[in-house]
């Protein structure tokens, strides 16, 4: 009777234990959901370069805050050096990168970490001073009068959140452009763009999606093309002497620093800036550089 007792005590006590476990919610469900933005980084080869990270809560707990959570940094999906955030959720690593060309960055949460994430993409763009770089508005790659809106609700990271499409042979075009001559610089500037594309990450991702050659997103709160310029020349960056775009304002801009700009497709008669130059269509605009 003993034995017997005992042992339907211990299945009542496990049935009881498992019961309580499948209540408790899960560690990581625990944990406060944050996003971490990266943004492109540009640099010579052999030149130690500085890759910032910032990370932000979408959802945040009762006392959670965005600082000293390890962050790990990876090139080409190599793990590479690790660091902690700071005030506001800011994070530096430092990278020396040895060959040129493009190269993906990706910057995660460390599992052990009271935070997790997606992590944050990027480009890092290790080039040589003397190859040109052209300068090319975000807006002249899409459809005229096709505003890039996103639908309603947005699923994340799915195509549909970016379903403006590109202007005929214009990836295949940009392509070639920068196959053996440019690297390309993209500004994502212009009425047409949704909120979503002037994000470096949403830009980086419509250019993705519709196969446009890999460059360097500039990152524009203040749609301020002209601190651009100065900041490429600023950083010893001479070569950038050429764009493509669509705006009168772009186009002026370009056309201010004593660039050679091509604006495509072409505007109605009248409303192209002195000196700048018109395409019908892309498969034109290796033509007018």
């Amino acid at each position: 009777m003993t034995i017997s007792l005992c042992r339907r005590l211990r299945g009542c006590l496990t049935a009881l234990l498992l019961a309580w476990v499948s209540t408790v919610p899960d560690i990581a469900a625990g944990k406060a959901s944050g996003i971490i933005m990266v943004k492109d980084v540009l640099t010579l080869p052999n030149q130690t370069v500085r890759i910032e990270a910032r990370l932000s809560g979408k959802t945040s707990m009762e006392g959670q805050t965005w600082d000293d959570v390890p962050l790990q940094l990876f090139v080409d999906g190599k793990p590479v050096a690790t660091a902690s955030t700071g005030a506001g959720g800011q994070a530096a690593f430092d990278y020396t990168p040895k060959m040129r060309g493009t190269h993906v960055i990706a910057v995660t949460v460390v599992e052990t970490a009271s935070v997790e994430s997606e992590k944050g993409e990027a480009t890092l763009c290790v080039w040589e001073r003397r190859r040109p770089i052209l300068l090319v508005e975000m807006e002249a790659l899409i459809q005229p009068d096709e505003p890039m809106t996103p639908p309603s609700p947005v699923p994340t990271g799915k195509e549909a959140e970016l379903p403006a499409h590109p202007l005929s042979n214009a990836a295949e075009e940009l392509s070639r452009l920068t196959q053996y001559y440019y690297n390309v610089v993209y500004v994502p500037t212009g009425d047409q763009l949704s909120a979503m594309m002037k994000s470096v990450g949403g830009a980086r991702r419509w250019l993705s999606i519709h196969k446009f050659p890999v460059g360097f997103v500039v990152s524009l709160p203040s749609r301020d093309v002209n601190a651009v310029i100065e900041g490429f020349k600023q950083g010893g960056w001479t070569t950038m002497k050429t764009g493509i775009g669509r705006t009168r304002s772009f186009a002026d801009t370009l056309l201010h620093h004593r660039m050679e700009v091509v604006i495509v497709p072409e505007p109605p008669k009248g409303e192209l800036p002195r000196k700048a130059k018109a395409a019908k269509n892309w498969q034109e605009v290796r033509k007018k550089l």
